[in-house]
């Protein structure tokens, strides 16, 4: 079975919102044997991913988009209204605080630009919303102490829009680590390459806006590492470079990472914004895993390679769900 990336964004919108229907489980408990308590999301701002949410939202009973906010002045928030979780119902404000004061939501859905989102999603918990955030949570360790501070407080719950993990490729992979099909995981490389495309918002070339590319592009493979191998890190070294496209000085747009793992292995992480134009899909995102038995492989352009080999079989493709 083959997959496009258009195909797993589509069908992982199910699966993110279905994440956003455990994160309100808690408050749904007690109202379960009584009544149907529905899922009220607000949105901030539009930006990233945030199509997973506003594409996911229908196909999970009972939730409904109850307002949108600008997460800076003059976002166009306003394009949402072609997304199917829309309807006549849902508000728009231009300020987020008074969004979340007003409609007091079950759950915040956070897109600002990237180093905003720690900050709104701290509002957000503070008024006891769960939240699900593009990533990254918080672009400083300050924020991310107070956020994790104040969603312990509220009893509430945080996640991030990791959903690479869900890809049936990388999800293939975890399954024959999981199994021992390569028995102990001793070397790990990671690739994400992206298109740089016709520019990128203005957010970009400010690194107090944007956070940096390791936060927002590479942070995939740190995740899918972590979860197709089984394995915790140790320590990091990264390096970092803005190279081709000057004229955002402060969005880098290559760079290494090579990590020493919990159990002595090593990874190794590239990203960049060098995709050729013509290279026929946005990303090329790439993951080997050695193990002490074999090897499996993944492979995510507009289709989907996942391969193991191990000592006692050769090459074979791996199925794909």
């Amino acid at each position: 079975m083959m997959m496009t990336r258009r195909e797993f964004v589509s069908s992982a919108a199910a699966v993110v919102s279905g994440m956003a229907t455990g994160m309100a489980h808690s408050a749904q408990q007690t109202a379960t044997a009584r009544s149907f308590k529905p899922l009220r999301v607000a949105q901030v701002g539009a930006q990233g991913h945030f199509g997973d949410i506003v594409t996911g939202i229908p196909k999970v009973e009972g939730c409904s988009l109850v307002a949108v906010a600008r997460s800076y002045p003059d976002e166009p928030v306003e394009q949402l209204k072609d997304k199917p979780a829309w309807n006549p119902d849902t508000k728009t404000f231009d300020n987020y605080r008074q969004m979340l004061d007003e409609v007091k939501p079950d759950i915040a859905a956070v897109f600002a630009p990237y180093a905003h989102n720690g900050q709104v999603s701290i509002e957000a918990v503070r008024r006891g919303c769960h939240v699900i955030s593009e990533k990254p949570l918080a672009s400083t360790l300050e924020d991310l102490d107070t956020l994790r501070a104040e969603r312990d407080r509220a009893k509430v719950r945080v996640t991030a829009m990791l959903a690479m993990r869900l890809h049936p490729g990388l999800m293939a992979a975890h399954k024959a680590v999981k199994e021992g099909s390569i028995g102990e995981p001793l070397l790990i490389s990671a690739q994400k390459s992206y298109a740089w495309g016709k520019g990128r918002p203005w957010y970009f070339k400010l690194r107090k806006n944007y956070g940096g590319s390791i936060p927002w592009v590479a942070i995939h493979a740190i995740d899918f590492i972590r979860f197709v191998s089984g394995l915790d890190f140790a320590s990091v070294t990264a390096r970092h470079a803005v190279k081709l496209h000057l004229d955002y000085p402060e969005c880098e747009d290559c760079g290494a990472l090579l990590f020493d793992m919990a159990n002595g292995g090593q990874a190794t992480l590239t990203f960049d914004y060098f995709r050729p134009s013509k290279a026929g899909s946005h990303g090329d995102d790439r993951l080997r895993v050695v193990g002490s038995k074999g090897v499996v492989e993944v492979r995510i352009t507009d289709k989907t390679f996942c391969e193991l080999i191990t000592d006692e079989q050769g090459p074979a493709k791996l199925p794909l769900s």
